[in-house]
């Protein structure tokens, strides 16, 4: 259903740029070209999370209405949406944790070098990559609510 896919994008989108946007008032405010970067990457990684949740929701429904309906392509589009989001979203997991192996790898080198600028560049790639999980995970947290969603059975 192209609707979902379409609502998930615009709030990936929405979400995104008020975050990110947020962090690069930040970053103009104390100067930092760093918060910047993070904050340009948190509105990346957000819309990206927003689609990907608006094609799951997609195939969800494609799948469910497919077997319902029995009409075998409906199910069948509802599997490859499905598929696509799951392939994704490994495949983000991967590029990111191939990127923090990389910058403790610099940081070890580094410190096995005595490359202080090593070790900085390193060290800011890490936090770099900390702050965008935290504040892009954070945001799917938030649709839950503090605490997850209440499995037990209360209303």
């Amino acid at each position: 259903m192209d609707f979902l896919k379409g609502i998930g994008k615009l709030a990936g989108d929405v979400t995104g740029r008020v975050i990110g946007g947020t962090v690069r008032v930040a970053g103009e405010l104390v100067h930092s070209d760093y918060i910047k970067e993070i904050g340009n990457d948190v509105e990346r990684v957000t819309s990206k999370t927003g689609e990907l949740a608006g094609q799951a929701a997609s195939g969800v429904w494609d799948v469910g209405a497919g077997l319902v309906t029995a009409d075998k392509q409906r199910a069948q589009t509802g599997l490859n949406d499905l598929g696509d989001a799951a392939t994704t979203t490994v495949r983000g997991a991967g590029q990111g944790i191939q990127y923090v192996v990389e910058s403790g790898i610099e940081v070890v080198a580094g410190i096995k070098d005595h490359d202080k600028e090593l070790i900085k560049d390193g060290v800011k790639k890490l936090g770099k990559a900390a702050a965008i999980t935290v504040l892009a995970v954070g945001v799917v947290d938030l649709v839950d609510g503090p605490d997850g969603p209440d499995t037990s059975g209360n209303v």
